[in-house]
């Protein structure tokens, strides 16, 4: 999702309008998000400039210049300038505020436009810049991040270093003004007048950009650029045949020689989409649908962008953890440079707005409250801090990070084994795509994936529910999150409000379950200590019910292709007892019949199984791997490997141990070491790898002059090379990769940041304590509602289980049975 990070400090204000947010800069102005001060007054983009320059009288006539150009300029495809001052202490402007992705942004993140979306894009390009020739102003910096989409089209925006045709130049001999690359011989070349012929050959590159992803004369020395620009060498091999005539036209070396922009529009405009020929000369072509028919990827990012966007039209009145806005830290430095709270990513307790900073913490951070079973205790260092992402069942990506910015509500397959189904509903759960392997991919942060309706809410625990056993799935619409008896609550995704609730199992429970419930798209399967349970995902009926006997133990449970896999555990052996204490066993989604089990020593408890290539994959807790047959449960192959779990990527298994320096990656077929990345480092929490190719670990911090207890270290995959190396939040519990963003979940915040590590783009979450989150005993009002209410301070802080992400927005259970969705950092 695009970030429209609010500023941080006490409120600013340009001219009349206060600044909310950066919405980008350039070499000497700055670009804010803005709002009047009428009541309701709509947001505007406001361009500054950079502090420090020197406003002389030579600067301010430019700026004068530009007010002058922007106001002349009007039209549907043109921002509109609402207002400008180039007398004030500091100039500035005010224009229509576009939400949408630049070109250059749309191009780098979906790819290059389709035929039908770059023609109806450059016709409207064209129409706005026979408009802008109108008003006698020539744009002369046309470029793809000076083009913004919109789902009806496109703006023309800055004109910095626009001029009248007739105005004086201000610029010094031999100087280029604008964007080498985009820019017509006769700008490079100084010694020729520009004209508006200049602006169409700029257009010209801009359209090659965005049917290509490349400009026509890219080239890795800028001398080359200016080279094949004065020579009118440009590579057009890779532009569609069906607009290589009228780019090859526009990028002509003689300004003569190009078309004007009605021109161009003319040969733009697909005839067959208007029902007529060219247009009469002097008449501006006007398609007869006004939208572009722009590819579903760009469609998603218009809809991120007014999200992003949409938090400030109004203020916030909520003040309750789902409702926050996301605090924007200072940077992060580098390891090991010590960190300050705030610089590490910490909420600042000085800038408006921002939560609290938790109480000051003791040198040694007690452990967070928790309940585990007996059997469980051995795990502690695993927890339930599991890599989280998103799965699309069946039939979903393998190793390449979950949905496409571009899938559909649901996904063909027939993963519940009956044939003929021809779709099942999308499925998010807290184990990463279909290999386990932390990542979200594109869908956690492309807004479109979100539920519709979807806003921030809060709710406690429903009636009939207990607190010891936590995980949830996301089954389309409805979040589905179970207890520790087997119950199961249904949750409408988009508000909160509470659907069917399943009955679990009688009988006693020894501490608290994390096993998440799994999903077909149908069926939900929801495990407990006592057994396990299918329901239906829509009215929770129960489908099938397996119970254990009383001296059994569920410790896991997988959903894969149609089957659900669980692992059993004898609760009264022994160490001085024959056989193997625990039994893997596979049954019918659809209807509970067992197909196979098979027993084996004691697995890992509460990571999940890898499922793929007909094998099942699993780590015992006294050391060792297997790999079963998903046909009959015969054990395929066991090597030797300390593992606290294991998961796919790029074809391999990954071995990871929090007592054993390294993650190990394993050949699939024979379960040998084939090499070791982060060797030295002994992770925490599994480790997520997504289609990016980097592997993100959370390891504990060994540098004592490092305020912090552990760190997040990410490293290349395909080389072993150390990337980048970060803070992690305190007492760290999960780690996911949402899109290009990691998100880690601590004792008192949620982070997230780039995937390249970068400070500047940390951003957090505090979590509130259950006195802040203003509910009473866990049972809901009577309208209810979480009321809101703000608290002392002086509760506990809640322990969260790993999050579910999906369209920018995040779904998390905490340990009481609340379920809260808020935007995600």
């Amino acid at each position: 999702m695009p970030l429209l990070d609010p500023l941080p400090g006490p409120p600013r204000r340009v001219g009349p309008y206060q600044l909310l947010a950066p919405i980008g800069a350039g070499g000497m102005g700055e670009v804010y998000l803005a709002r009047g001060p009428r009541p309701g007054a709509p947001l505007v983009a406001v361009k500054t400039v950079r502090p420090g320059l020197d406003l002389d009288d030579g600067f301010r006539v430019r700026f004068r210049r530009e007010i002058a150009a922007a106001r002349a300029v009007t039209g549907a495809g043109t921002a509109a300038l609402i207002d400008g001052d180039a007398d004030a202490d500091v100039p500035w402007l005010a224009t229509e505020f576009v939400p949408g992705p630049s070109l250059a942004e749309a191009v780098g993140r979906c790819g290059p436009l389709p035929v039908p979306a770059a023609r109806a894009l450059g016709a409207g390009l064209a129409r706005a810049l026979a408009a802008v020739h109108a008003a006698q102003v020539l744009h002369r910096d046309l470029k793809p991040a000076n083009v913004l989409l919109t789902a009806d089209g496109s703006r023309l925006i800055d004109f910095g270093i626009a001029q009248a045709f007739d105005a004086t130049a201000l610029t010094s001999t031999g100087l280029i003004v604008g964007t080498p690359g985009f820019l017509a011989p006769e700008q490079v070349e100084g010694g020729h007048a520009v004209v508006p012929a200049s602006d169409v050959f700029s257009l010209g590159a801009v359209l090659c950009f965005a049917a290509t992803g490349r400009g026509p004369f890219e080239d890795e020395e800028m001398a080359s650029v200016v080279f094949r620009i004065v020579q009118g060498d440009a590579d057009l091999r890779d532009v569609p045949e069906e607009l290589r005539e009228p780019i090859a036209a526009c990028l002509r070396p003689a300004p003569e020689e190009r078309p004007t922009p009605t021109e161009l529009a003319g040969l733009l405009t697909d005839p067959a989409a208007t029902g007529r020929g060219a247009p009469a000369d002097g008449a501006l072509p006007v398609p007869t649908g006004h939208v572009v028919p722009w590819p579903t990827p760009v469609l998603s990012l218009f809809a991120e962008h007014r999200e992003a966007a949409v938090r400030y039209e109004r203020p916030v009145t909520g003040s309750t953890f789902a409702e926050a806005e996301t605090s924007v830290g200072k940077g992060a430095p580098r390891f090991p440079s010590p960190p300050s709270p705030t610089a590490a990513g910490f909420p600042d307790p000085q800038v408006a707005g921002t939560p609290p900073l938790p109480p000051a913490l003791p040198p040694a951070l007690p452990a967070p409250r928790r309940r585990n079973w007996p059997w469980l205790v051995a795990a502690a260092a695993v927890g339930v801090a599991v890599a989280t992402g998103a799965v699309f069942l069946p039939g979903g990506a393998d190793d390449g990070g979950g949905r496409s910015a571009s899938a559909a509500p649901s996904v063909p397959g027939t993963g519940t084994g009956v044939p003929g189904e021809d779709t099942v509903a999308t499925v998010v759960t807290p184990y990463g795509n279909t290999t386990h392997s932390g990542d979200f991919g594109a869908a956690a942060t492309t807004a479109s994936a979100r539920p519709a309706g979807w806003k921030p809410w809060t709710k406690p625990r429903g009636d009939g529910m207990d607190d010891l056993g936590r995980g949830c799935v996301l089954v389309g619409g409805t979040l589905v999150c179970r207890d520790g008896k087997g119950a199961a609550t249904a949750v409408d995704a988009a508000t909160g409000e509470r659907g069917w609730t399943s009955k679990g199992f009688g009988g006693q429970l020894q501490g608290v379950q994390d096993n998440p419930p799994g999903s077909d798209g149908e069926r939900v399967f929801v495990p407990s200590a006592l057994g396990t349970t299918a329901v239906d995902a829509a009215t929770g009926r129960v489908v099938w019910r397996r119970g254990l006997a009383v001296d059994e133990g569920l410790i896991g449970l997988t959903y894969a292709g149609g089957v659900v896999y669980t692992v059993e555990l004898a609760l009264d052996m022994s160490p001085t007892d024959d056989g193997d204490p625990a039994v893997v066993r596979a049954r019918r989604a659809r209807d509970g019949k067992e197909l196979w089990e098979t027993r084996l020593p004691k697995p890992q408890p509460g990571v999940p199984l890898l499922v793929r290539d007909g094998r099942v994959f699993l780590a015992f807790e006294d050391g060792g791997v297997a790999a079963l047959a998903t046909r009959d449960g015969s054990v395929a192959r066991r090597a030797d490997a300390e593992c606290d779990g294991v998961f796919g990527h790029a074809g391999s298994v990954v071995c990871w141990s929090s007592t054993t320096a390294g993650v190990r990656v394993l050949d699939a077929g024979t379960l040998r070491t084939t090499r070791t990345l982060a060797p030295g480092r002994k992770p925490v929490l599994a480790p997520v790898v997504g289609a990016a190719g980097v592997l993100v670990t959370a390891t504990e911090n060994t540098d004592e002059d490092v305020v912090t207890s552990h760190r997040l270290i990410g490293y290349d995959w395909r080389s072993g090379k150390q990337l980048w190396d970060m803070p992690a939040p305190e007492q760290v519990r999960a780690v996911a990769l949402a899109g290009r963003r990691v998100l880690s979940v601590g004792a008192f915040e949620i982070r997230g940041m780039a995937l390249t590590g970068d400070p500047d783009s940390v951003r957090t979450k505090s979590i509130p304590t259950t006195s802040d989150a203003g509910e009473n005993n866990n049972a809901e009002n009577d309208s209810g509602e979480d009321d809101g209410s703000g608290g002392d301070g002086t509760g506990d802080f809640p322990e969260l289980a790993p999050p579910l992400y999906t369209g920018g927005a995040m779904f998390v259970q905490r340990d009481d049975g609340g379920i809260i969705s808020g935007y995600a950092p």
